[in-house]
């Protein structure tokens, strides 16, 4: 009897002992793995989200930049009602265009943020001829003429319109003052018809801006292309993003109505 009362004891002793020392550090290094293996793949989560996002503003960026220059550059030598006005009447010369009824001029900068160009129409009253920033022309009979000039300022695609600036695209910084989100260089071509005997395509060369002034071609400017870069929002400091497209200028490719 005695035995089996001190072998209990001794056995609930054993149970009540709990771990050792060795099998807490075990149990520790083991909880501590799997929650660092936790906390990375939250890492990486909120990191791939941070990164779609930035790429979908950036999509977005890009779509609105394009839309806005090519609603504003294809109207480019507007004018109402033909069979009274005349471009070279509508459009005179003046500090900026030389000649009466050029609509376009451009600056060509090889170094950034890039080139200027600036595009000029004239809408009648409450024509569906719109300014770079959306307004039309409500006020001035029979017509407004309306200047428009795009380039790149501090990383923002920026239009004068009535000598005030207005950004159209901003530029982003993330925490660390890094510019993510925002247009590094504006390049533009100018599609011409060089050979005024060639009966085709309106455009038969693409010249920059410093060639179109040099050959006197601003009068025959009939498309522009224009490439944007963006910062690249996943790698800042490397290599942009380019896109491009091509506009026709109402002036040359299309008809005054």
């Amino acid at each position: 009897m005695k035995n089996v009362t001190v072998n209990t004891v001794r056995g609930a002793a054993a149970r009540n002992a709990g771990f050792t020392l060795v099998e807490l550090m075990v149990a520790i290094t083991v909880a501590l793995f799997l929650l660092g293996g936790l906390f990375a793949t939250l890492q990486s989560t909120r990191k791939a989200y941070g990164n779609q996002n930035l790429l979908a503003q950036l999509q977005d960026n890009q779509r609105l930049a394009m839309t806005l220059l090519a609603e504003v550059v294809e109207t480019t030598g507007y004018y109402p009602n033909p069979l009274v006005n005349s471009a070279t009447t509508v459009l005179t010369a003046d500090a900026l265009f030389a000649t009466a009824g050029q609509a376009i001029v451009g600056q060509a900068n090889t170094l950034g943020p890039g080139d200027m160009i600036t595009v000029r129409y004239a809408p009648a009253l409450n024509d569906n001829a719109y300014s770079c920033i959306g307004t039309q022309n409500t006020a001035t009979a029979p017509y407004a003429v309306f200047e428009n000039t795009f380039q790149v300022i501090n990383n923002q695609l920026v239009c004068t319109f009535n000598g005030q600036q207005y950004p159209l695209i901003t530029s982003n910084k993330n925490g660390a003052g890094v510019t993510v989100l925002g247009v590094q260089n504006m390049t533009i071509v100018y599609g011409v018809k060089a050979n005024v005997a060639d009966t085709g395509s309106c455009t038969d060369t693409f010249l920059t801006a410093a060639q179109v002034t040099a050959g006197n071609y601003w009068s025959s400017v009939c498309s522009v292309t224009v490439t944007l870069t963006f910062v690249n929002p996943i790698n800042p400091a490397g290599p942009g993003i380019p896109i491009s497209r091509v506009i026709a200028l109402m002036a040359t490719a299309g008809a005054n109505s």
